[in-house]
């Protein structure tokens, strides 16, 4: 069912899903089961491109774990009846095996992936929109939008920024041949590339305008994942990795013998080479951002079906989900949405929803949100 040539994918599709990664997939499947026809899911690249574009060092944060049999679905699986940790042999797999592991549920769900098709726009019509893509237009009675943060990576306007090299954009630790490395940001990319460099005989330093390391916020969402902080204390000790919290910085100037980093406070420090950014990722959203209302932190206003609230029939799934508050970008909590959006599609189809019975079954289902007004709430 996945296609790599221009052919395959019909002009008209009941519902076009963006993205191949694991939310894409995951809502097809869930669409599958409804037995509704014509969803395709398009991808610019291949299946979990997102995954293959990793540093090549990179695992996922959370612990894949084949606790199925207990009812107990695996953390990074995108479905209830499949596990990454039991087909890779693998609790924190790398991007690339990630990818395997979509491959392999792609072609198991019997969903029909167009790969290598570039969605670049798409607009409403009566009854649908129009895509436009690099194979010519389609058309689609539903979109959902299943595109990632990894595609968009964002320098924060920071100035002199091209005179750094962004960590979406670098293929593997071994690339950087500098023996003092300066990263910028120390979130979950910043941390996960002082590792990366330090376990490479690298010297880093790591600047933030705070100290996420030191950051108490129970939800990995918001604060670095327990997976990052551990690897984090247990690489310190041996490796030379040195955190300065409370540098904000504000540019990069190109000197003789290297690259000027500036801080607000007068500080400024000498790279030899250019600076990792790990500077973030702006939303998967961005594309089609007019199509999409934006609230506080940047985030797409959404409605309780996962429905844009500026344009009808254009439906989120993926990280860049949240409802009150509340992030739902690790695979484990985006899922639980899957069955959300399935079900407002099959409804507007007529087409009877019985069988998501089981995503309720299985914990995969989250369809109240009242949950969510707790602060305590791990949802």
């Amino acid at each position: 069912m996945i296609y790599s040539e221009d052919t395959g994918c019909p002009d008209h599709l009941r519902v076009a899903i963006v993205g191949a990664g694991p939310a894409g997939l995951g809502v097809a499947r869930v669409l599958r089961d409804l037995q509704i026809p014509d969803v395709w899911v398009l991808e610019r690249g291949q299946i979990g491109q997102t995954f293959h574009d990793w540093p090549a060092e990179t695992r996922l944060l959370t612990p894949s774990f084949p606790g199925n049999v207990f009812g107990v679905t695996d953390l990074n699986a995108i479905s209830f009846d499949s596990s990454p940790g039991w087909s890779l042999r693998s609790e924190h797999p790398t991007g690339k095996a990630y990818a395997q592991y979509l491959e392999l549920a792609a072609e198991m769900f019997g969903v029909h992936v167009q790969c290598n098709i570039d969605v670049r726009s798409l607009s409403p019509i009566d009854n649908g929109f129009t895509l436009d893509t690099s194979r010519g237009t389609l058309t689609a009675d539903f979109v959902i939008w299943a595109c990632g943060h990894f595609g968009a990576p964002t320098d924060a306007d920071l100035p002199g920024a091209e005179l750094g090299r962004h960590y979406g954009g670098i293929n593997s630790w071994d690339d950087i041949d500098e023996d003092e490395v300066y990263v910028i940001g120390g979130y979950e990319s910043g941390i996960d590339a002082a590792i990366g460099l330090a376990q490479k005989g690298k010297n880093v330093f790591v600047l933030d305008r705070g100290a996420p390391w030191l950051d108490g916020d129970k939800d990995p969402s918001r604060s670095l994942s327990p997976y990052t902080q551990q690897r984090l204390e247990t690489f310190r000790n041996c490796l030379t990795i040195t955190l300065i919290p409370d540098a904000d910085v504000i540019a990069l100037e190109q000197e003789d013998d290297g690259v000027h980093i500036l801080a607000g406070d007068g500080r400024s420090w000498l790279s030899d080479g250019p600076p990792v950014l790990a500077t973030g990722f702006v939303g998967g959203t961005q594309l089609v951002s007019e199509w999409f209302d934006y609230g506080d932190e940047g985030v797409p206003l959404l409605t309780s079906q996962d429905e844009s609230t500026a344009m009808p029939g254009l439906f989120l799934v993926g990280p860049e989900v949240s409802h009150q508050g509340h992030l739902f970008c690790f695979i484990y909590k985006f899922r639980q949405r899957f069955a959300v959006v399935a079900r407002a599609i099959a409804a507007r189809m007529g087409v009877d929803t019985e069988v998501l019975e089981m995503y309720y079954e299985n914990n995969m289902f989250l369809d109240d949100l009242t949950c969510c007004d707790d602060d305590k709430c791990l949802c």
